[in-house]
């Protein structure tokens, strides 16, 4: 049954999602984009630490306390390359911007293989906090929590 609840919240997510980005303004779509290439760099090399500030804190569904920039480079370093991902798909809920700064809330849908090889299926819900800083968009927060764990 949990897995007919991730897949009716994955499609309603995906229908609730803007059908284009011309619905955006300009600066939801320069956000969306910062978002969207960071997760194309880095994730498979676990380098997200490249795209944040150096004062950024976040977690995941299963930390206990929120990592920061410098936790995140260090575990790259670790466990950056334990599983694969095969394919995602992102899929923006809500782009809010003012001035420098946005929040972005999102779905994230992962299908990868973890350290042993085995395939896992995750959708993950994030909401992302970005500050432009010297022109480009970073991470200042995030936090992401696999439907199901929250």
């Amino acid at each position: 049954m949990k897995s007919l609840g991730m897949i009716i919240v994955a499609a309603s997510a995906t229908l609730a999602a803007p059908a284009t980005a011309q619905h955006w303004s300009d600066k939801q779509t320069e956000v969306w984009q910062a978002v969207a290439g960071s997760w194309e760099r880095n994730v498979d090399n676990g380098a997200w630490h490249t795209d944040m500030l150096a004062n950024s804190y976040g977690w995941g569904g299963n930390g206990v306390v929120p990592n920061s920039r410098q936790d995140i480079q260090r575990a790259s370093g670790i466990f950056g390359a334990e599983g694969k991902v095969l394919n995602y798909r992102l899929s923006p809920m809500n782009i809010s911007v003012h001035g420098d700064t946005a929040l972005v809330h999102y779905f994230a849908e992962i299908v990868e293989t973890d350290h042993k090889g085995d395939r896992e299926n995750n959708t993950e819900r994030c909401s992302d906090t970005l500050v432009k800083d010297d022109g480009r968009w970073k991470f200042l927060g995030w936090g992401c929590a696999s439907i199901g764990d929250d």
